[in-house]
Parts: structure tokens; sequence; C-alpha cells
């Protein structure tokens, strides 16, 4: 890259997402003096997410300069299903998109050679640094391109869509629990309403305050298009079936995430490094970011740009890829060899495992002890035995 206008930096980060955020945000509590440049070609940091993730998840080196983007915490989680409900005395919490704009914002303006850019697009990414849309080159030691997900082909891919709605209620209900998954709601597709249309269906209920909630309508489906009015419907029904009143709607927010069983591509190992959902850094089961790009964000936080790469960056990309392997081919049992009216059979009997397991699933951190126990020596309840066993083989396992 050449231009008439260059800067120096030790970090650009590209994409001001929940990766790069804490890629800032850990960099500049090991090293205040660094220098970190943040781009994000929107207005404000961070979309319109609620990021949530088990407590226990965060590293021990990463919770005090972490702890600020915590805005609700629960002591322990529930979760129903038909025939089975559980409490795990887990605690659990969540993140809101605006919180983290607002700490990677002030954090960034405190420290004496860190700058964030909004409303400022990036359209060349190289080894030394970027050229944004009106033409500056800027260069910088590492680069991390975050920038949310490439376009890809979507045919070895399930989704997860949900509808939240943040409600102020009129009554006070508990709220010591979230309740991470109400499966016993009819499970319907988040199209047409049909019955077993192609979806496992649960409700998700955070309660932020005794009067205030959010409420997630979700769907695990072979098809990406989202209802988006008639799924908000729902969750109005839902809360009325349960005689909570709504007062008002605070906020609503929607999504629609691909579940692929099958990589993009390798994970990148050199610079610039593409990390986050666009480099595969993310639970492919779940969707769940916060553990992966903490694991990410402090390995780069702790050495020098020059000294990231190498064996021991080889040793956390092969982990990740060992991990994400094992969740693409949960999401190709749950999606090509489950009926959809049997999905749940799958996430109960997730559920009846012991409940370290399930931090560690959610943590990307499973044991081979631990996949055991979760085949069980074959398919999960639900799945379909002769089609699970055509797969099993193409990922080494019978």
């Amino acid at each position: 890259m050449a231009s008439e206008s260059t800067a120096r930096w030790d970090l650009i980060l590209v994409g001001g997402g929940l990766q790069n955020g804490l890629i800032a945000l850990a960099t500049l509590a090991a090293r205040p003096d660094a220098k970190v440049l943040l781009i994000e070609k929107a207005d404000a940091l961070g979309g319109n997410h609620t990021w949530s993730f088990h407590l226990e998840s965060i590293p021990p080196e990463a919770r005090a300069w972490f702890e600020p983007l915590i805005e609700h915490r629960w002591p322990r989680y529930a979760v129903k299903f038909p025939d089975l409900s559980r409490t795990l005395e887990h605690a659990y919490a969540t993140c809101s998109s605006e919180r983290f704009a607002a700490i990677v914002a002030t954090r960034m303006g405190g420290a004496p050679n860190a700058e964030l850019r909004l409303g400022v697009e990036v359209v060349e990414v190289g080894p030394s640094g970027v050229r944004t849309g009106g033409g500056e080159v800027i260069e910088g030691r590492l680069v991390v391109d975050a920038r949310g997900p490439r376009e890809r082909a979507t045919s070895d891919s399930g989704y997860q869509k949900f509808v939240g709605l943040e409600v102020e209620l009129e009554a006070p209900i508990d709220d010591q629990v979230a309740l991470l998954m109400d499966a016993t709601v009819p499970q319907r597709d988040a199209i047409a309403g049909q019955p077993s249309a192609g979806a496992f269906r649960f409700v998700y209920v955070l309660p932020f305050s005794p009067t205030r909630a959010l409420v997630e309508d979700t769907y695990f489906a072979n098809d990406a298009t989202l209802d988006i009015a008639g799924v908000r419907a729902r969750v109005m029904a839902y809360l009325g079936d349960r005689g909570m009143r709504v007062v008002r709607v605070l906020r609503e927010e929607h999504g629609v995430l691909p579940m692929p069983w099958r990589a993009a591509g390798p994970v990148s190992r050199k610079n610039p490094l593409v990390a986050g959902y666009r480099g595969g850094w993310f639970h492919p089961a779940t969707g769940y970011s916060v553990p992966v790009a903490l694991r990410l964000a402090c390995f780069i936080a702790a050495r020098a740009p020059e000294d990231v790469f190498g064996a021991e960056f080889d040793r956390l990309a092969d982990g990740h890829e060992k991990e994400a392997r094992f969740g693409h081919l949960l999401n190709e049992l749950l999606f090509t060899a489950t009926e959809p009216a049997q999905r749940w059979k799958v996430f109960r009997h997730f559920y009846e495992l012991p409940d370290d397991v399930t931090l560690r699933f959610y943590g990307m951190e499973l044991t081979a002890a631990d996949k055991r126990k979760m085949f069980l020596r074959r398919p999960p309840p639900g799945v379909n035995f002769l089609k699970a066993m055509r797969i099993l083989p193409s990922w080494g396992l019978r």
C-alpha cells in the first residue's frame, strides 16, 4: 500500500463488534500506552445485540477489565422441556451493545495512544495496514479484520433466528432466575406458523429487574426466512399466556445466524488476522461468542504485535478448530438427521448431562470424555440412527 497520508499503530482493529472491542480492552489493560486504532463504519460500536455468557467462562486474567461490561447477572438459570425442568446453579450474565459501546469508547478515549474512528469504511485490508474509503492508508504492526461474516454458500448450514422484545411489565416476576430455554411452547416454524414446519422453537427470558425483561422467541431452522412481525406477535402471546401484562415495549432486536456444518475455511494464522465471526472464532453450535472472543483477545493482549503468530498461536488455533469441528458435526446431525418435531429431544438430552459438561460445551472446552457422554456411544435421542451412521464416518466417528 502507498499513500500521501500514513500513520503507524501497534494494532489496527477493523470492525467495532465484540471481538475487536474485547481485543482493545484487553490490550489497553495489559499495556495502557499501546497504540490501538479501532475503526467502525457505522456510527456506533456493537450493533444491536445482547451478548450472554456463563460467568465461569471469564478467565481470571480478564475479570478486572471485563467486569464493567456486565450489565445484568443471575445466580442461576433454568431450562424447560415437555418432560424435564431443571435449574442449574451457575451464574449467568449479559452485556448489551449499548453498554459495550460506552465502555469501549470510554476506555479508548482515556488511553493516551488509542483512537476510535466511527463512520469510516475500510475498503482494503493488508498485512501492514488498511485503506479507507476516503483513500487514506493507515499502517500498523498487526491488523485484525473482524468486520462480521463474509458472504458464503448456505447449502451446508442451518440457522438460528430470533426476535427479542425488551418489555416493561405491570407486575413483578422472579428476577433471580434466567430462563435460557422454554421448549414447552408449540414447535412452530418462524415463517408460516405451521406446527412442525421446520424448526426447533424455544423462548428465552432474561429478567433485568422485577418488572423488566428481554423475551426472545428463537428457532433452529433449515430456512433463513424470518417473519419478524409474526414472531413479535408470538412473543406477546407467550407473555399474555403466562399472565405477564406488558406496559410497553422498550426495545426490539432480531437476527438470523448461520449454524454451519462445514467451516468456511481454516482459521487465519497470519497478518492480517481474520477474527470474530468473520474468521470462525465463534461457537458454531450455539452462536455464543464471548468465551472464544475472550480467549483470542487475551492471547493477543499478552504479546507484542510481531510475536502473536507462531507455535503458541498454532496451538490455540488448532484447539479452536478441533472444538469447532465437533460443533459442526452437531449441527449436521441436528439439521440433516433430525426431524424438526424431534429436535427438542436432542437439547433435552444435553441438559440431562452433568453441569460441568454444560459449562465446558458453551465454553468450547469439551474433553474426550465429555463428547462420549454427549453421544453415549450413539447419536443423541431424536436423531435418526441410520442417517447419523451415514454422517459420522465422514467425521472420523462411528
